[in-house]
């Protein structure tokens, strides 16, 4: 199995080194982005989302009402992607490709990426080392 891991960044946060189509992106680990439907994979700034959208990397999916922490709830613009983790180190995929739903967030909000994604990487497992504050995801 391969192993790979995310130091935790100086204000806590875990931003992984993420394909979204061919894009490498670096998207915010977020274990409260969840879908009850298993689809939402990821919530990216419309800026990318855009750009994947126009080239080709992903496929608009219509539209979704999403609830923000103030209990607001807005449509926002969704599409599928592959999606693949990168080795951070080099760069190279690991793990499976997986397709996810995408939800266009709305600007000034950082990209994440939730647990369906993890949910889709079959026969991954991921290891959160709280006492290092490593993320680490092991793929075969």
């Amino acid at each position: 199995m391969t192993r790979v891991c995310w130091p935790a960044a100086p204000d806590g946060r875990y931003i992984l080194d993420i394909a979204l189509g061919a894009t490498p992106c670096r998207l915010m680990l977020d274990t409260g982005l969840v879908d009850p439907a298993g689809q939402v994979g990821f919530e990216i700034d419309p800026a990318l989302f855009d750009v994947l959208e126009r080239s080709g990397q992903l496929l608009r999916a219509g539209r979704l009402p999403r609830s923000d922490s103030s209990g607001r709830t807005v449509r926002l613009t969704t599409g599928f992607v592959v999606a693949r983790l990168l080795n951070p180190s080099s760069r190279s995929p690991i793990g499976p490709a997986v397709r996810c739903l995408a939800i266009r967030n709305v600007p000034g909000v950082v990209s994440r990426v939730g647990v369906v994604f993890f949910h889709r990487l079959t026969g991954c497992r991921a290891d959160w080392d709280f006492d290092n504050r490593r993320w680490c995801v092991e793929c075969p």
